[in-house]
């Protein structure tokens, strides 16, 4: 096939970049750029004449329905499950922005179409495209032990969600991914609403059935970002930084007790760009879906847990 022919549904701060990177991308024609506010389509569209690209602009995402092949979804999560059930329905390729959908039942229900329609759906899980993450999924073969701490400053974004959807969400999805999507035996959550209505720091410690312990420390009300995911396995320590784009193993001699580190660095790696030309391969080649809709909900399950258990231990201070 020629051209993969994309619209952007939503530009505002992650829109745009979605919109200029399918502009880098060879096999990808962004067509289309969808947003109710006339200013984030003024803003993108200055943004992309310095890639010297001409697209063209709605303000309803159904009328752009007809006109293209695929669609990147970068819309608040409450609006998720509407316009992407409209593309697939219509025999759309969808990239959705994690999380899925809202509500549980919405996110299956999403799945189970793009499955019966045969269509990829990929949601937007970029830290699996970050090169110290891919190596450090590479190397660990048995974690006893995984801490994470993704803490940002306030802003005005993705306040339609909780902090465990907007930010705890992707460790949640590494550590299945790293226990092979094992059975969770317990999980305990504590978390407060700050800034908004909604838990806005949440700390959650889950417990695997064959004994590993995860630790995850999300915030949206810190005064410095931090990105940081540990992992302990017999003899090895791993850290990614995904703020630095950095990987440190250290590993234990314990004949010689004598530690070997290995640090490496990606600052040219641009894991949005690479996440977006997965999905055109999958348009393109029948490549499959890297993050698919069935694996995003196994973390967005998880995520509903630790939620769950949060209002439970607030009622308590309530």
């Amino acid at each position: 096939m020629g051209k993969v022919k994309v619209a952007v549904i939503g530009v505002g701060h992650l829109g745009k970049f979605h919109a200029k990177k399918f502009t880098e991308i060879p096999s990808a024609e962004l067509f289309a750029i969808v947003d109710i506010n006339p200013e984030r389509i003024k803003e993108t569209l200055d943004l992309l004449k310095e890639k010297g690209s001409s697209v063209k602009t709605f303000t309803n995402y159904k009328e752009v329905i007809p006109f293209v092949d695929a669609v990147s979804i970068v819309t608040p999560t409450i609006t998720h499950y509407e316009i992407a059930k409209d593309f697939l329905f219509a025999g759309k390729a969808v990239f959705l922005e994690k999380p899925l959908a809202h509500e549980l039942s919405l996110a299956e229900e999403l799945v189970e179409i793009s499955i019966k329609k045969n269509l990829p759906l990929q949601v937007g899980y970029i830290e699996r495209f970050q090169e110290p993450v891919k190596k450090l999924l590479q190397n660990v073969k048995n974690p006893l032990f995984i801490e994470a701490h993704r803490l940002s400053s306030f802003t005005e974004r993705n306040l339609d969600i909780d902090v465990i959807l907007d930010l705890m969400i992707h460790d949640l999805d590494l550590a299945l991914l790293l226990k092979n999507y094992k059975k969770i035996e317990f999980i305990h959550a504590v978390g407060a609403p700050l800034f908004t209505p909604l838990p806005d720091i949440v700390n959650a410690r889950i417990v695997f059935e064959d004994g590993t312990t995860c630790n995850f420390t999300a915030s949206r009300v810190s005064l410095n970002r931090q990105r940081k995911f540990r992992v302990f396995s017999k003899g090895a320590y791993y850290v990614v930084d995904t703020i630095e784009k950095s990987y440190l193993e250290v590993r234990v001699d314990l004949q010689k007790r004598e530690y070997k580190l290995d640090k490496k660095s990606f600052p040219e790696s641009d894991p949005l760009k690479e996440e977006l030309e997965s999905f055109i391969k999958c348009i393109t080649n029948g490549e499959k879906v890297k993050v698919t809709g069935e694996s995003a909900l196994k973390s967005l399950e998880l995520a509903f847990q630790i939620k769950k258990q949060v209002e439970n231990n607030l009622k308590k201070y309530l």
